[in-house]
């Protein structure tokens, strides 16, 4: 026997000793363990978190971030008007032409009925259509006025029967980028046809910036006529056309759902055309017509009274 190997193994009391001394620390460790907070293991995409304890203290809330901008605190005053207002959707959305800012509320990307929105949209797709080959003759352009200013509903389904209203919608979407803009399940619904605060704000822009110079004019000059009541007889003298402002197309329909639609979207300030803003909302029906306009009004001045 080597002394190596004498020296690899102690002697037995030694063992004896080791073993009941890791015995000893197991058993205080379980004791232990059973006072311990239970933990849970939260996994990311890609790494295990560290465990944390199931209770832990209420974390502060975090306070709300100051508008940052003109558009911003428009939008923001719209959302405070609407966090009182139980029952309405209504979506805002505010761009700011000078700098660039857009401000986007809560609902601003949500699909509503356009009612008389889709107008603008079949506007744009007609005027657009003619610098390619589509003949759009004097009669054309007095329905596109009528559709625009006094709102009216026969030419609008002249123009949508003739230059495929559906098409229209798909077409602009695609040309100018609306996410949120669908064609109406029933093809000859022009009313239901969806857009969002967003996509008519972003359409706006488009008039202005992209559109030639004629278009451009033709369209506002059209929205800017349009008299205090539409060709049905109903006021539209509600919402952004209560203040001095210009290029502004309203939008109502009843009762879809129990719902009463109602939109006013346009230019805010004629003369810079600085701000264009969209106020779309879905209201009950049981306010009935007086009460939604003056709703959406009321949500109108609350928008220009930051830049005002």
């Amino acid at each position: 026997m080597s002394d190596r190997k004498a020296e690899s193994s102690p002697p037995r009391r030694h063992v004896a000793a080791g073993r009941l001394a890791l015995l000893v620390i197991a058993l205080a460790l379980v004791v232990a363990g059973c006072t311990q907070p239970d933990v849970v293991t939260v996994r990311t995409d890609s790494t295990m978190a560290a465990p944390l304890p199931t209770a832990t203290a209420a974390a502060a809330p975090v306070p709300k971030p100051e508008p940052t901008g003109q558009a911003a605190a428009m939008v923001s005053a719209v959302e405070q008007w609407a966090d009182d207002h139980s029952g309405t959707t209504i979506g805002v959305a505010v761009l700011d032409r000078a700098t660039g800012e857009l401000s986007l509320g809560r609902e601003a990307s949500k699909p509503l009925y356009s009612a008389s929105l889709s107008k603008l949209i079949v506007a744009v797709d007609v005027l657009q259509r003619a610098h390619t080959g589509l003949r759009v003759n004097d009669q054309v352009r007095g329905w596109l006025r009528r559709a625009l200013g006094p709102s009216d509903d026969e030419a609008m389904n002249a123009l949508w029967s003739m230059f495929d209203g559906p098409g229209a919608v798909t077409r602009v979407a695609r040309v100018v980028g609306l996410e949120d803009t669908r064609t109406p399940r029933n093809s000859s619904r022009w009313g239901e046809t969806l857009v969002s605060a967003r996509d008519i704000v972003r359409l706006y822009d488009y008039v202005l910036t992209e559109l030639s110079a004629e278009d451009r004019d033709f369209i506002v000059a059209s929205l800017a006529a349009a008299p205090a009541r539409a060709t049905d007889g109903f006021d539209q003298a509600f919402g952004l056309r209560v203040f001095p402002s210009g290029a502004v197309k309203s939008g109502w329909m009843c009762c879809q759902q129990g719902k009463i639609t109602l939109h006013s979207a346009g230019i805010t300030d004629q003369q810079a055309q600085r701000f264009v803003m969209a106020l779309l909302s879905s209201q009950p029906s049981s306010l009935g017509y007086a009460k939604a306009r003056q709703e959406l009004t009321d949500a109108a001045q609350s928008a220009l009274t930051p830049v005002h």
